[in-house]
């Protein structure tokens, strides 16, 4: 029973992560981006060090490769969904980023050979159908709504294929040490962003400190390592479906905090979307 009360505060607390980002305004994705993974090294690593586990550190020389593409594909992923937040309303963006099961199965079939049986390719047109009425809702207002939901998807794809890496790691290397390689390697690639693009990211209001703190401690220290440890503890499916919760809750604390109504449109989708994801879960639990 305790496993499930620690896997539900996880997803109240991971559900907070597009309102705080909502707060910081105009300030670049690629700015929130960093500092999110920035901070959570810092915080993580008094706990790492605590464990005094160094050989657990390590990665084999052939698996360093995936460990950086792992970091660049979590790094594109808080890039894609901050960026989508920014441009289009948190409903549409948390229920089309939740789609990335979807992406993990097709992805499953082409680089592990899993093969999804017909429920589950129902359930895919199932997400899919959902998909299509809630950026539908947006295609007939501005532009750049539909481009943010876009976006949503495209940071859905990039989190599935970042959790396929992470597939390999788990029981390979101890949680704390993987999120601490994990996040660092994010971070350097997005600071290589930051200085392509020579933003200035050090120039930010208190405000925003605050928040850009919060948003590492709460949703990604707390939030992100609670998932990845019920994860451990208990089937991922049981994991992915809890996380759903997290697109219910950001939708309410979006209309509760922000008065973000969403489009009448908006509801069908979601529901599609929550179905189909059970659906799947359920079907290859």
């Amino acid at each position: 029973m305790i496993n499930y009360l620690i896997l539900l505060f996880g997803v109240f607390v991971s559900s907070w992560s597009s309102i705080l980002i909502r707060w910081m305004g105009d300030v670049h994705p690629l700015i929130i981006t960093f500092y999110r993974l920035f901070f959570s090294v810092l915080l993580l690593l008094p706990f790492w060090h605590l464990k005094r586990q160094p050989a657990k550190f390590t990665v084999s020389k052939n698996k360093f490769f995936l460990l950086g593409l792992a970091g660049f594909f979590l790094a594109m992923h808080f890039f894609s969904w901050i960026q989508s937040l920014q441009w289009t309303s948190v409903g549409n963006s948390i229920f089309l980023e939740s789609t990335h099961p979807i992406f993990a199965l097709i992805l499953s079939y082409f680089f592990l050979k899993e093969k999804g049986s017909k429920l589950v390719i129902l359930g895919i047109i199932l997400a899919l159908t959902g998909i299509y009425l809630i950026v539908s809702g947006d295609v007939s207002k501005q532009h750049i709504s539909t481009l943010g939901d876009l976006m949503a998807i495209l940071s859905a794809f990039f989190l599935a294929a970042y959790l396929l890496i992470a597939r390999f790691y788990r029981h390979e290397i101890n949680l704390i040490p993987y999120l601490v390689q994990v996040y660092l390697a994010a971070a350097v690639v997005t600071f290589a962003f930051l200085l392509i693009f020579k933003l200035n990211f050090w120039q930010l209001t208190a405000k925003n400190w605050i928040l850009l703190l919060l948003l590492a401690l709460g949703p990604n220290l707390i939030g992100h390592s609670l998932l990845n440890w019920a994860s451990r503890k208990m089937p991922v499916y049981l994991v992915n479906l809890a996380m759903q919760g997290e697109a219910v809750l950001a939708t309410l604390f979006a209309a509760w905090l922000l008065n973000e109504i969403p489009a009448a449109s908006f509801y069908p989708g979601a529901l599609l979307i929550l179905i189909a994801v059970s659906f799947i879960f359920w079907v290859r639990k």
